[in-house]
């Protein structure tokens, strides 16, 4: 990816990110990317869905090696219609609490880290 593509990219994904979280700032805002995903592509028509992910993750400070299972997490959160005030480990909580084995596992890889 050049150098100005890549501002390109950074600088719609941040003006969408800037459009859509104004007042949002729990996991239960929901579907971000979804929703600034068409924005984002009309900006760049010619970015490719793996580089918009990629700009995404590096505007959240997510490490490449990272990406993938804060993907997974947030299907698993996803699964479970977080509410707007919910944090992705009380998403995570509810979910283990009502038996989903995923969730169990992220909880404790979550808890293992703190």
């Amino acid at each position: 990816m050049t150098n100005e593509r890549e501002w390109l990219i950074r600088r719609a994904v941040e003006r969408v990110m800037r459009l859509l979280t104004e007042d949002q700032v729990s996991v239960g805002a929901g579907g971000l990317f979804e929703l600034a995903y068409p924005l984002i592509a009309s900006s760049v028509p010619d970015a490719s869905l793996e580089e918009i992910k990629a700009t995404f993750a590096s505007a959240w400070d997510i490490e490449p090696a990272d990406k993938e299972l804060y993907e997974h997490v947030l299907a698993v959160c996803g699964r479970h219609a977080p509410c707007d005030d919910e944090t992705i480990e009380q998403v995570l909580q509810r979910a283990s609490k009502g038996g989903d084995v995923e969730a169990s596992c992220l909880l404790a890889l979550v808890k293992s880290t703190h």
